[in-house]
């Protein structure tokens, strides 16, 4: 009985303890900030931390270190940090327990940052893709820019309480995609970057942009102008939007910029174009939104043209129209270096620089000779696009030449990896496709839907582009001529979304053969087979002078060798030739004046390297095959004597007493498949055994075999041969180097 009373006292006192010491009593506070977004250096924050008890002490705690207590009269506390520092950064939570010391203590809050804004750090730039009001179900891209590398970028929307996304950028930006939009992505957003070596002290927040929805109940507007027919210069235009909706707040837009809002009492607004300048023409839409309600707003109208009529500058089509010219030509990688060349014939003259919807003045520059170079270096985004150039001669410089045809600067999107080319056939010795060929240009990547455009080398724009409705394309050639010659590339861009587009494949080049050119021939030094180690010369002659000459080897990847002729021929030097030198090799040449035509390749030679594996010859090549009949032949003969040998043996000793010995098939006798010497013997108790060695110069290639007679004249099946009396071994020579090119 006292044993059980004791039990259960110690039970009692276990649980007192063990509820004071386990569990917290206390649920666990909730925390926030005040402002919630980060704030200043200098600035101030107020840390807010409510529970659920009344007459509670509560503890502030930062990154595990007891900040502060405070003892409320109410349910919550407030924590001052005035004059925030670097050193205030960071996570923070809180804890409440009774003041009368027992141990019951709530558990800690959730987590809280304490984000320190630098003002030091460049504000960010923020945009959206596409620009004005958005369909639903449209994909948005929010594009944020900054200055600094080796940070992390956060977006923000205005009254959303979750936390912000982040993303490591590309370069020195990051994009946010929303796909498929729904009236609750609308709103007001802004960026901000923090370094990744502070990632709680963060840049000024980006101004802000409004990515606004449109609302299906809202129809789009419609828009005129008045005059309808162009202004003239200084003159003045109205542009009219009107509405389905009263109360509505119209926005008018002229390529990507907004114009300040008008609130009309009735269904339609005016907005003024006075003194209207060359700035002015161009399209324009509008759109209307609820007052109270901006995220929700209707479609963009049709778009309008304003056209001005008059001239600021005058055109001379007297003048000669000036070229224009990229280099580097194609596809551009952001953070590249770009010059626009341009070019004309009048001297004393002035060129100017436009870029096609970029609404500030021409860059301008003396030239040096006849033309000019202007330079964009670091190339971003926002330098894409289409470029033309004029000149202005200095005795009358509001008078023009007409402008050159345009060139497309195009900068690489980096979220799209560079496309594969290559051909298909991949051509003959060196890539070469013969004259009138077929070749097919094979283009591909890793995004369905896309749209490939192919270059060649020398060309400004494009060749020709198609739509995929697969992850590749193909650009037929179907009767290769000497213009197809050259260096290709090519990338890819979306179809329907914003121009963007890959940065270019690695070129791949077309050769063309034109059987005009006579064929050069080719020759080895020294001739036969070449000892491992020793120098090889292989000369390549041709008729024609000023060309460049090219040595191919069959079943080489390897770009071939070229080397320029001195005479009529060109030399290639193999010094110290090893085994992996041997095989079948022929050169041609190309013109200087066109380095994509080839003459037709030369008839092979072969480079054969004593004791390697010989390559392969394509065609036409008997002397390996007279080498290996040579062989076989050598085989035979062989096999024929130690039967003789064999046979002369069996009979001198009939009737002796015969001793076991190991047998072996005789069909396990082969040839060897290279040149060095095999020796091979079969004894008793012994297993056959290949050794290779080194060739020993004075055997010329000799094999030697130590044979069986009785086990030659063993019967498949049948019993043993009886034990005969030891004899001497039997050696038979074989010189495998029969019939082998010399």
């Amino acid at each position: 009985m006292a044993s059980a009373l004791t039990i259960i006292l110690l039970s009692c006192w276990l649980a007192g303890h063990s509820g004071a010491r386990g569990e917290p009593s206390y649920p666990k506070p909730n925390i926030s900030l005040s402002p919630s977004g980060g704030v200043s250096l200098g600035g101030a924050v107020a840390v807010w931390c409510r529970g659920q008890h009344q007459g509670m002490r509560f503890v502030l705690n930062k990154e595990g270190r007891r900040f502060q207590t405070v003892d409320p009269k109410g349910l919550e506390a407030v924590f001052f940090i005035s004059n925030v520092s670097r050193e205030d950064r960071g996570r923070y939570n809180c804890s409440y327990h009774s003041r009368s010391g027992s141990a019951a203590a709530s558990s800690p809050s959730d987590p809280v940052e304490l984000v320190v804004r630098d003002p030091s750090l460049p504000r960010p730039s923020i945009s959206l893709s596409p620009t004005g009001v958005t369909a639903p179900g449209a994909d948005i891209t929010i594009r944020c820019r900054g200055q600094s590398r080796d940070v992390r970028f956060f977006l923000h929307k205005a009254g959303d309480l979750n936390p912000p996304r982040h993303m490591d950028p590309a370069g020195d930006g990051a994009e946010f995609r929303i796909p498929t939009v729904g009236r609750q992505h609308g709103g007001s957003y802004g960026c901000s970057y923090r370094p990744q070596s502070e990632p709680f002290v963060s840049s000024q927040p980006s101004h802000p942009v409004q990515l606004v929805v449109a609302e299906p109940s809202y129809p789009k507007p419609n828009i005129s102008l008045s005059p309808s027919g162009g202004v003239s210069l200084g003159g003045a235009v109205a542009v009219w939007c009107r509405g389905q909706h009263q109360g509505m707040r119209f926005v008018l837009n002229k390529e990507g910029r907004h114009f300040p809002a008008v609130d009309p009492d009735g269904l339609e607004a005016v907005f003024p174009i006075r003194n209207v300048s060359r700035e002015d023409g161009g399209s324009y839409n509008c759109s209307y939104q609820n007052r109270s309600k901006p995220s929700a707003a209707s479609s963009s109208s049709d778009p309008v043209e304003l056209v001005v009529t008059a001239c600021l500058l005058c055109t001379d089509p007297s003048l000669p129209r000036p070229s224009i010219s990229l280099s580097p030509t194609g596809v551009t990688a952001p953070g590249a270096n770009v010059t626009i060349q341009c070019q004309g014939q009048p001297r004393d003259v002035r060129f100017f620089l436009h870029k096609a919807g970029d609404l500030n003045p021409p860059r301008h520059m003396d030239p040096a000779g006849d033309g000019a170079e202007f330079r964009i270096p670091t190339v971003g985004r926002q330098h894409g696009g289409s470029y033309g150039c004029s000149y202005r001669p200095r005795s009358e410089p509001f008078v023009s030449s007409q402008p050159s045809h345009p060139v497309q600067l195009v900068v690489a999107e980096p979220s799209y990896p560079k496309p594969n080319i290559s051909l298909l056939p991949s051509g003959g010795p060196g890539g070469v496709i013969p004259m009138g060929g077929n070749v097919t240009i094979w283009c591909w990547h890793q995004r369905l839907g896309m749209r490939f455009l192919l270059y060649k080398d020398g060309d400004g724009n494009h060749l020709t582009y198609t739509d995929s409705a697969s992850y590749g394309a193909e650009f037929p050639i179907p009767s290769a001529r000497r213009e197809h010659g050259g260096s290709y590339t090519c990338r890819y861009s979306h179809r329907t979304g914003p121009t963007a587009y890959s940065v270019p494949s690695d070129p791949v080049q077309i050769i063309v053969a034109d059987p005009s050119l006579p064929r050069p021939s080719i020759s080895l030094s020294p001739t036969g087979v070449t000892a491992p180690g020793a120098d090889v010369t292989i000369r390549c002659r041709g008729q024609s002078r000023d060309v460049r000459f090219f040595l191919h080897k069959a079943g080489d990847l390897n770009p071939p060798r070229h080397m320029d002729p001195a005479g009529d021929g060109a030399e290639f030097r193999i010094p110290t030739v090893g085994r992996q030198h041997g095989g079948s090799y022929g050169c041609s040449y190309r013109p200087r004046s066109e380095p994509f035509v080839s003459s037709q390749p030369s008839h092979p030679v072969q480079l054969v390297v004593a004791g390697g594996s010989k390559s392969p010859a394509p065609s036409g090549l008997t002397s390996p095959i007279i080498a290996g009949m040579s062989a076989a032949a050598a085989v035979l003969l062989l096999l024929l004597l130690v039967a003789f040998l064999c046979f002369r043996k069996t009979r001198d000793r009939k009737g002796a007493a015969p001793r076991p010995r190991s047998t072996i098939p005789l069909g396990m006798l082969k040839a060897p498949a290279q040149q060095d010497p095999i020796y091979s013997s079969v004894d008793e108790g012994k297993e056959t055994q290949t050794l290779p060695q080194e060739p020993d110069p004075g055997t010329d290639g000799l094999t030697y075999a130590e044979l069986d007679c009785q086990a030659l004249h063993a019967k498949p099946g049948g019993p043993p041969p009886a034990p005969e009396p030891t004899q001497p071994s039997v050696y038979a020579v074989i010189n495998v180097s029969w019939g082998a090119p010399q």
